[in-house]
């Protein structure tokens, strides 16, 4: 049986990944932070092994790397670099900390999970798949931390890719436009809290913005597509297709292509409609 690693599988997209590749003979190690999300996840159909991992936490990583050794002989044939936190608002006024945070888990932890499990990659000539984000090909106002985190995804694929491949080990990176899943309700909680903080002349400069910012990430969850959309894709990354990127949802390519065929000023003046 097929072995698989997923983080972030507590709700969304890794949730809808887990289902996914349980249910299409895929042995999966879910990634969890919490206990209740394991107990949950562990009566997922299929072959579904629940793991406490914080992407953030070194030893937890370590502790899941010798798990998965354990438990495959030394062999995975999958990586889902899943888990990912949003985090938004004026560059001016995010604290600095959560600017650290969302890279942290977003960027460094998957390089960091990605580390650890590359030796039983290797020998099982498996596939890496880093779940990112049409907001790694475009970025718009209020949610430069978020595009940071995924614009730097792209970078890392790219360089993995190359760097694995004559080691038997595919990289590839999915590509998803808005997906309805519940980072969205947090990051609009985290910005609402931020515009509420905000006071004098920043108060005046951005409130507006980050109102206008909140409605598009409610948006984004209310209108979403599914995460299983997601998942086909991820599935598909894992068995075999030469992809190196895939892009999913509505207009998704439409709006990669655009940024890359439109001057800055141009795709600027489109983004400040959007921003405002």
């Amino acid at each position: 049986m097929r072995s698989v690693l997923v983080t972030g599988c507590s709700t969304g997209i890794g949730r809808a990944c887990v289902n996914r590749l349980a249910t299409h003979g895929w042995r999966v190690f879910a990634g969890v932070r919490s206990e209740s999300d394991a107990e949950a996840i562990a009566a997922e159909p299929g072959e579904v092994v629940p793991l406490r991992l914080d992407v953030a936490d070194r030893e937890a990583i370590a502790a899941a790397a010798e798990i998965v050794a354990a438990q495959t002989g030394g062999r995975l044939e999958g990586l889902v670099n899943n888990a990912g936190i949003a985090v938004g608002g004026a560059l001016e006024t995010v604290p600095v900390e959560d600017l650290r945070r969302i890279l942290d888990v977003n960027v460094v932890g998957q390089v960091a999970v990605t580390q650890a499990l590359l030796p039983l990659l290797r020998s099982g000539g498996g596939r890496i798949v880093i779940v990112g984000s049409v907001g790694g090909r475009v970025a718009f106002p209020y949610a430069g931390p978020y595009h940071a985190s995924k614009f730097a995804l792209e970078a890392l694929a790219d360089s993995l890719r190359v760097e694995l491949k004559r080691q038997g080990v595919a990289v590839s990176l999915v590509e998803p436009g808005p997906i309805s899943t519940p980072i969205w309700r947090k990051a609009t909680e985290q910005v609402a809290a931020q515009r509420a903080s905000l006071d004098g002349e920043v108060q005046q400069l951005y409130a507006e913005g980050l109102k206008g910012f909140e409605q598009r990430l409610r948006s984004a969850d209310e209108h979403g597509e599914g995460p299983e959309k997601v998942a086909a894709k991820i599935a598909a990354a894992l068995e075999g297709s030469a992809s190196s990127r895939y892009p999913v949802g509505r207009g998704v390519r439409t709006l990669i292509n655009l940024r890359s065929l439109l001057p800055d000023f141009a795709f600027d003046r489109l983004a400040r409609r959007v921003g405002n």
